[in-house]
């Protein structure tokens, strides 16, 4: 019996990013895109509808930051897993590891190289062995 794709919900107000994550991990295996939204509110809404394993959301978002959102989307989803992730340089706009849940961060630059398998760990819940879950 084959398992199941990892269903993901992308969120980034940048919809140039947006669309570059989709493009990323479009036709990756094991990983299926069930919805992409453009602000935290639009997150939830997705997230109600598609029942994501894994929700990659951008920190700085305006409205409701991503780490917001991802305290709410895991509230009222707590099976779901979240990958924090910013293009911020700054040290204080990092998100601090108690923000972070039971998921993973990343860097904007890591992301092409990194998000594939951190999706693949923080579903099957080892993120211990991810070297950025530490980086806050």
């Amino acid at each position: 019996m084959e398992a199941q794709p990892i269903r993901i919900l992308l969120v980034d107000d940048d919809a140039t990013f947006l669309n570059s994550l989709e493009t990323l991990l479009t036709g990756e295996p094991r990983l299926e895109i069930v919805g992409k939204a453009a602000s935290g509110e639009e997150a939830l809404a997705a997230a109600s509808r598609a029942e994501p394993d894994v929700a990659v959301i951008d920190v700085l978002m305006p409205a409701m930051s991503g780490i917001e959102c991802a305290r709410r989307l895991q509230e009222r989803h707590p099976n779901a897993r979240v990958i924090l992730i910013s293009g911020s340089i700054f040290e204080d706009r990092r998100p601090h590891p108690d923000e972070r849940g039971t998921g993973a961060y990343l860097d904007k630059s890591e992301v092409p190289e990194r998000l594939h398998a951190t999706i693949l760990a923080v579903a099957a819940e080892t993120t211990s062995a991810l070297p950025s879950q530490t980086n806050a």
